[in-house]
């Protein structure tokens, strides 16, 4: 019934794990490229200055536009410097929010993201990050250590992967080579480089069913089966003469764990079955259901509670 909704979800699923899933508990953030989207699980707990300077940067938009500025096959891809502006073909980098303490804690392999510095001096990390494309630990035992806040999740690397696929070149001297697309010769356009935008999609961590009477925010970790493990956000559009929520597809995304008392999601009938519902952390309502009413609104109306 909700595939067609749901058809990017096998890019998000879990196949590579790193290091224990306990220890990856956080913030999750979403990253749109022109080659497609993956996420970020933040190490908020392990590296939380590092953390909450990077959210600073995703939260006031400033990476938004920002380009990958950096590709050296098989070891990274690095972003959150340059913007780009077409009509006068310059480069222009983004304010920065001042330099942060180094916080090395987690080894630099494949999948992980860490803050870029300047040469020897390890609390020089500021705006700028990369992911690693392989396995370099050599960045351990360098410069105090490159500080690991965060690794893509699931399949995302595919992205990842496909962006270290483009041809590297060198569009400004001294530099290393950018990745572009579909680039020949001629005026650089805005659409042969790989463009970044963030923005927060949720937390893999906290109860499995809160509701902000508040806002009319509901959040849930959901097993839907075949669909997969999924965090989502729902918010309260009607309450007469039913009680309906719309989900936001924008706030999806995979998990890779369960979670005890997460809610379950029939694809076939449509029901949304909450076991426990929570309001400022108490137990308001058990066994809350909803069904499924407009597939391509995602609408859900109340059906039941106990």
């Amino acid at each position: 019934m909700l595939f067609r909704f749901y058809s990017r979800l096998p890019i998000l699923l879990c196949a590579l794990v790193l290091f224990p899933l306990s220890a990856w508990a956080g913030t999750v953030v979403r990253v749109n490229t022109p080659l497609g989207e993956f996420f970020i699980e933040m190490l908020d707990e392990t590296t939380p200055g590092t953390v909450r300077n990077f959210l600073n940067y995703v939260e006031s938009e400033q990476y938004n536009g920002t380009v990958v500025h950096r590709l050296v096959p098989g070891f990274v891809i690095q972003g959150g410097w340059l913007t780009y502006d077409e009509a006068s073909m310059t480069f222009t980098p983004i304010p920065s929010r001042g330099n942060i303490q180094n916080e090395f804690r987690v080894s630099n392999q494949r999948g992980t993201i860490a803050m870029a510095k300047v040469g020897g001096d390890p609390d020089s990390a500021n705006s700028q990050w990369f992911i690693n494309l392989g396995n370099n630990s050599g960045l351990d035992t360098n410069n105090g250590g490159f500080t690991v806040f965060g690794r893509v999740m699931g399949n995302g690397m595919q992205v990842v992967d496909a962006i270290a696929a483009l041809p590297p070149l060198y569009v400004l001297q001294g530099m290393d080579p950018f990745p572009l697309i579909n680039y020949t010769s001629g005026s650089l356009l805005s659409r042969h480089l790989v463009d970044i935008n963030m923005s927060v999609a949720g937390r893999t961590d906290g109860l499995p069913a809160t509701f902000r009477p508040e806002t009319g925010d509901l959040h849930l970790f959901v097993d839907a089966g075949e669909l997969g493990l999924l965090s989502v956000r729902l918010s309260v559009i009607s309450e007469e003469p039913d009680i309906v929520i719309k989900l936001d597809p924008a706030s999806l995304f995979g998990l890779e764990r369960s979670v005890q008392g997460m809610a379950v999601f029939n694809n076939v009938s449509g029901l949304l079955t909450i076991p426990e519902l929570r309001v400022n952390g108490e137990i308001a309502w058990r066994n809350v259901r909803f069904v499924l009413v407009n597939a391509e609104e995602l609408l859900f109306k109340l059906v039941g509670v106990d």
